[in-house]
């Protein structure tokens, strides 16, 4: 039996029991590893037990409820989708920041970031364009196993149980929207009392633009998560953008005065651009009638 079967052949009332002591569970980890973050410094080995907390409370879900752990989407399936989910955090990033350089609202490669790979890779007496390539590669490639570690922590919570879960009692875009929302509730401790932000300036705005991010990109993972039938798709993506977005486009962006209104996940054009992409594969979902679009 498939793991896509596994979850449909489970009664509504098993489904809804394990959405409910998914959420609860959740809260509990989530609030006491954000306490941690929030009390000891943003740290990444702190975070990395925060984002490892949907993933727990899912795992427990299926302990609780007795629901066999293999539903939550584990084989692999065809690479195909994994090759599709590691090149659409690229390619939204690449018009985010191609729009944010054009038009001026951030600068293309900051010195600073040119000398800082330069110094951490030894790549001494390198131009700076040679340092960016380098660092790319090296970014992109090996920072995607440090981040697919803690991405799957949360897509084990995120696309393994709660996505699926939800689609068998609602439809494709309340599925999708109602995981971005709880993607966005659960980083707010983050973004309200650590440095994961732009700056200590209207964070209701910061927090608004990353609502609207964390939503059009559970769009995206849902529809990868229903033709890949498996959980790697989202963690892909989701490594794919910390690694591109966070570690490399944003680092190598120019700060202006007002650079942080634009820029990041907390500007408005990387919210809109993915967005933009999520509408077009709740599109591509309904054409192709995936899970009552």
């Amino acid at each position: 039996m498939s793991e896509s079967s596994q979850t449909e052949t489970l009664s509504l009332a098993t489904v809804k029991k394990a959405l409910v002591w998914f959420v609860i569970l959740t809260a509990i980890l989530s609030a006491t590893a954000s306490t941690l973050v929030i009390e000891m410094g943003f740290k990444r080995h702190y975070v990395a037990i925060m984002m490892w907390t949907p993933g727990l409370a899912a795992l427990l879900t299926c302990k609780v409820v007795r629901l066999d752990i293999a539903s939550l989407g584990w084989g692999w399936g065809d690479a195909k989708w994994q090759l599709f989910a590691f090149l659409t955090p690229i390619a939204y990033g690449l018009v985010a920041y191609g729009i944010i350089w054009g038009v001026g609202f951030g600068g293309f490669l900051d010195p600073k970031f040119t000398e800082q790979v330069g110094y951490h890779l030894g790549l001494v007496g390198w131009s700076p364009m040679a340092t960016l390539v380098m660092g790319v590669l090296i970014f992109g490639t090996v920072g995607m196993i440090w981040h697919m570690g803690t991405a799957l922590g949360e897509e084990i919570g995120w696309r393994g149980l709660l996505t699926p879960y939800l689609l068998r009692v609602s439809n494709f875009p309340v599925a999708s929207l109602l995981t971005g929302l709880a993607w966005s509730v659960w980083h707010a401790p983050l973004i309200y009392f650590t440095k994961y932000n732009a700056g200590p300036v209207d964070l209701h705005i910061q927090y608004l633009n990353f609502t609207i991010l964390t939503v059009g990109l559970s769009f995206i993972m849902t529809y990868y998560r229903l033709k890949s039938g498996n959980l790697w798709t989202a963690t892909v993506i989701h490594a794919a953008h910390n690694a591109y977005i966070l570690s490399i486009l944003q680092p190598m962006t120019v700060q202006y005065d007002e650079t942080w209104r634009f820029a990041n996940e907390f500007g408005f054009v990387l919210p809109l651009v993915v967005v933009t992409f999520g509408l077009y594969f709740w599109y591509r979902a309904r054409k192709e009638g995936l899970a009552g679009t």
